[in-house]
């Protein structure tokens, strides 16, 4: 699941926006290439540990598998190694769930507030703590749009989550057969969400609405 999709599961758990960043921060580590940092706070500790329960019940939900392989399929057919077409249905499916996700104002409200917050981390290195602090500033002026999933946009980030990757990294105009890719998967995951958000609202969503 990608960040915003881990942030808009958290916040089914819990409204604090420091359990929702820690939800968020594996993959924050993940795109400034460092290891998780150590976290001392709390409600962050609470929030890294729901992102890796959260990924193992996503990971394995039929819906999600079904896009996957289905996504594969269609990137192999279109000309793509093995390697770098299991890599991009995987984070591209990611990308385009968030989307739906976002039209939920809760899930919304969530992100932005977790983006708030000034976390205290310990890095290995001043560098990515440097790192951290410029990748969420950007992400708080970038705010929540929907042309963060258009298909245009899906190739690109993918494209970038892959480069220095050697088996996994595009080639020379395979972004574009990743945004055709998109084009058309981007109504399969919409079609599908509401089945990946039963799965891990059974698990996740409290018995009792949030006081």
């Amino acid at each position: 699941m990608n960040f915003f999709g881990h942030a808009a599961v958290a916040s089914w758990r819990s409204g604090d926006p420091g359990f929702v960043l820690g939800a968020m921060l594996p993959d924050f580590a993940s795109m400034i290439r460092a290891r998780a940092p150590e976290v001392g706070d709390p409600a962050l500790a609470e929030g890294v540990a729901f992102h890796h329960a959260t990924d193992e019940v996503f990971h394995d939900a039929s819906d999600f598998r079904e896009l996957c392989r289905a996504s594969f399929d269609e990137l192999s057919r279109a000309g793509l190694g093995r390697g770098a077409a299991r890599a991009v249905a995987h984070i591209g499916v990611e990308i385009l769930l968030d989307g739906v996700l976002a039209d939920e104002p809760s899930a919304r409200h969530a992100y932005l507030a977790a983006l708030r917050q000034r976390p205290r981390l310990v890095w290995r290195s001043e560098p990515e703590a440097q790192a951290f602090d410029a990748l969420l500033e950007a992400m708080r002026g970038r705010g929540i749009s929907r042309q963060h999933t258009t298909p245009a946009v899906v190739a690109y980030r993918v494209e970038r989550a892959l480069a220095g990757r050697s088996r996994l990294a595009l080639g020379r105009g395979e972004a574009a057969l990743v945004e055709r890719w998109a084009e058309s998967a981007r109504h399969a995951v919409r079609g599908r969400a509401p089945g990946i958000v039963a799965e891990l609202g059974a698990r996740f969503r409290p018995a009792r609405p949030l006081g």
